[in-house]
């Protein structure tokens, strides 16, 4: 005996798809307004009545000049959950055709994130009625709560609404629209919160995009003293301190990207091979300190803030919309920009510097999918790269912050450099015309005490600025180096395990056995045993605690030295332990002046990404040679590992990019190595394997001359 089972939904599902899924308020609220867009609207109205408490007579009213909807409407489409009224259709009527975007059927559910009470009124054109129909979410709430007394279930679809139609009140001024009345509110409001909402709604719309027919926005709030206004989008583009765009080139088929020109110090125009998201185009404006200062002064009073990345879809925001956090750790911030680590010692930028703008449409991405609760996408490959890709834009962006801050810093210490040597010559200018004419002694003393005092002054702060800035790199210094030693530490310990155990073994059998002379060549072994896997250990914990040694300090060093300390010493017993065959062919003993530590850190995340690359490989080897060319010392470090991936080969010595992630890499190796040759004066590049087919071979040059 068999039979059909249907789907049933209980009363409480209103409250799962209204205040369980609409986050936030002001996501309500642009729910609420994107839908009058897809009405073809070119004006909403919103009104807040009373709003500063809840009570009876606290309202959200909202108002469109839109197509209106009939009761069949209404009936259809309306009350049907999870039934978009656009399915079927991709653009509105001429002359808007505008991209439909509410396509989820849930945005109605937000008027029960706002309020426990929806009355909506409609009137199509040429309509003579207008149709009201009222919805009471406070009722479905008591169903819910009596049934559940009672034992008993109550069904979504057996709740009813009451309907009727009112004729022609002049309600909407162009004779058709509709308006939503949303009382028994659920918070109240206050002046800020209206405020936050009318700069959230001011970019519903990207920045300086112009609709024809137009989307006006106007918001009131008159027991807030907030006259009717028009909401409009701020201007950027005038207050930054740079405006960088890309966009995707359809003739020639390729992706546009930011690209910071580090030797021409500029941006300049990039293109690459089409992503797996599709086409985008992206617009980004960068705010140095001056312009954030600049900014903020000008909308202290508006509730505007610099926040980072917004996404477009096909002209209208998909995500993030919410309120806006002070609060770090609150915010929103779906691409983890904020959440980076080492942010400030490595340039790297944060929501508060920067707007980004990233158009992408419904066809050209169609596997970037709005989540429901409209606060991000959901967690496909393709979204996953979209963020990556994006915040490649943004360190490129970085790039140049790096740059301008660096040039700053130049200016204003050679400028403290020029006042201190010109308040020295006032100070000797008016000592001379003293010693010419002494009776001007007593009338120019005072200024003599001043000039001495101002120069002291800017004495001291050029030796300040000089002192923050030595202790700043050394700080940082410290911070690659700890990098550095961080994949080694972990190994390290496992090392010292594995130098300890065979003394261990060995001391256990002196303890157990001596002074028994029938064994004396046994214990000797076992003595030299011991002592060599102490020298062992030795080297080891003498390599850990040079990292807490960092300085500015160059000294002479041995290339030689240095790479047998890493490869043969320092790293030596996890060689042994991973089965790994190291080759060291140095031929000259080059002697160099420069911060040996810092190529001590090279090779060490060299070595850490090789042995990551030989994990798998049945054979492994590391290969380290040199060789003197001219006035250029070149060490070529390989290994016969899985290689590099060719997809990143571009961006390998950046912060973060990495294709180990599952063996733990962290993309901090190369980007290290990089920092470490550049503060050598030295340059690190991938040449052609010496494996070759398989392998990665490195190439790192160094001068001879100081």
């Amino acid at each position: 005996m068999g039979g059909k089972l249907k789907w049933r939904f209980d009363a409480s599902t209103f409250k799962l798809l209204g205040r369980g899924l609409i986050t936030d308020r002001i996501t309500a609220i642009y729910e609420l307004v994107k839908n009058c867009y897809d009405a073809n609207s070119t004006k909403v109205e919103l009104d807040f009545l009373n709003v500063e408490n809840r009570g009876s007579k606290s309202i959200i009213i909202i108002r469109d000049n839109g197509s209106g909807m009939s009761l069949q409407d209404i009936t259809d489409k309306w009350l049907v959950v999870g039934t978009s009224s656009k399915r079927g259709k991709t653009f509105s009527d001429p002359p808007f055709n505008r991209r439909y975007i509410g396509e989820k059927g849930v945005g109605r559910f937000a008027t029960d994130k706002l309020g426990g009470h929806l009355q909506i009124y409609t009137k199509r054109k040429n309509d003579s009625d207008t149709l009201k129909v009222t919805i009471n979410w406070s009722e479905y709430e008591n169903q819910v709560t009596q049934n559940g007394a009672n034992n008993q279930q109550k069904l979504f679809t057996e709740l009813e609404n009451d309907y009727e139609y009112i004729g022609d009140n002049g309600l909407f001024d162009d004779g058709h629209g509709t308006q939503l009345e949303i009382t028994m509110l659920h918070e109240a409001w206050d002046k800020e919160m209206l405020l936050r909402l009318e700069n959230q709604l001011g970019r519903i719309l990207p920045t300086l995009f112009k609709l024809d027919p137009p989307f006006d926005i106007f918001l009131e709030a008159e027991s807030l003293e907030m006259e009717k206004r028009k909401v409009v989008p701020e201007p950027i583009e005038n207050l930054a301190t740079v405006h960088v765009s890309a966009t995707f080139d359809y003739k020639k088929h390729q992706q546009g990207v930011v690209h910071f020109d580090e030797e021409k110090q500029e941006f300049v125009p990039y293109y690459v091979e089409p992503e797996i998201f599709g086409p985008i185009s992206m617009d980004f404006y960068y705010f140095n300190a001056d312009a954030q200062t600049q900014f903020k002064a000008k909308y202290k009073n508006t509730s505007n803030y610099i926040e980072g990345v917004k996404i477009y879809r096909d002209g209208v925001i998909s995500t993030p919309f919410a309120e806006y956090e002070s609060v770090l750790d609150k915010r929103r911030d779906i691409l983890g920009i904020d959440k980076r680590r080492f942010q400030e010692a490595f340039d790297k930028l944060s929501t508060r510097q920067f707007i980004g703008i990233i158009h992408i449409t419904r066809d050209g991405n169609p596997a970037i999918l709005d989540a429901t609760n409209r606060q991000d996408f959901d967690d496909t490959p393709e979204y996953r790269r979209l963020k990556e890709f994006v915040i490649e834009q943004i360190d490129e962006l970085a790039k140049y912050r790096a740059v301008k801050r660096k040039e700053n810093k130049v200016r204003v210490q050679n400028n403290l450099r020029r006042a201190s040597a010109d308040v020295k010559d006032v100070s000797k200018t008016l000592n001379r015309i003293i010693k010419e004419r002494p009776e001007l002694k007593n009338v120019l003393a005072p200024a003599v005490a001043k000039a001495k005092d101002a120069s002291d002054k800017v004495t001291e702060g050029v030796k300040e600025t000089e002192t923050s800035e030595q202790e700043f790199l050394r700080k940082e210094e410290l911070y690659l180096s700890l990098m550095s030693l961080q994949d080694f530490a972990n190994e390290l310990a496992h090392g010292i395990r594995f130098a300890l155990a065979p003394a261990k073994q060995g001391a256990e059998y002196i303890v157990e056995f001596f002074p028994d002379p029938r064994k004396n060549d046994k214990f000797h072994e076992y003595a030299r045993l011991i002592y060599s896997q102490t020298e062992v250990i030795s080297t080891l914990v003498d390599f850990m605690l040079s990292y807490a040694q960092v300085d500015l300090e160059d000294s002479d060093f041995s290339v030689k030295d240095v790479i047998n300390s890493v490869l043969k010493g320092a790293h030596e017993i996890i060689f042994e332990k991973e089965g790994i065959a190291v080759n060291i062919d140095i031929k000259e003993n080059i002697q160099l002046t420069g911060k040996r530590k810092f190529l001590e850190d090279v090779l060490s995340n060299l070595i850490s990404n090789s042995r990551k690359a030989l994990a798998k490989e049945s054979e492994k080897k590391i290969l380290c040679e040199s060789y003197v060319d001219s006035d250029k010392l070149t060490i070529i470090f390989s290994d016969n590992g899985t290689g590099v991936d060719p997809k990143i080969r571009d961006k390998m010595f950046e912060m973060f990019k990495t294709t180990t992630a599952e063996e733990g890499g962290a993309g901090l190796g190369l980007f290290i190595a990089r920092s470490r040759m550049k503060a050598l004066n030295g340059s690190i590049e991938l040449v052609n394997s010496v494996f070759a087919p398989k392998g990665a071979s490195f190439k790192l040059t160094l001068p001879l001359k100081k």
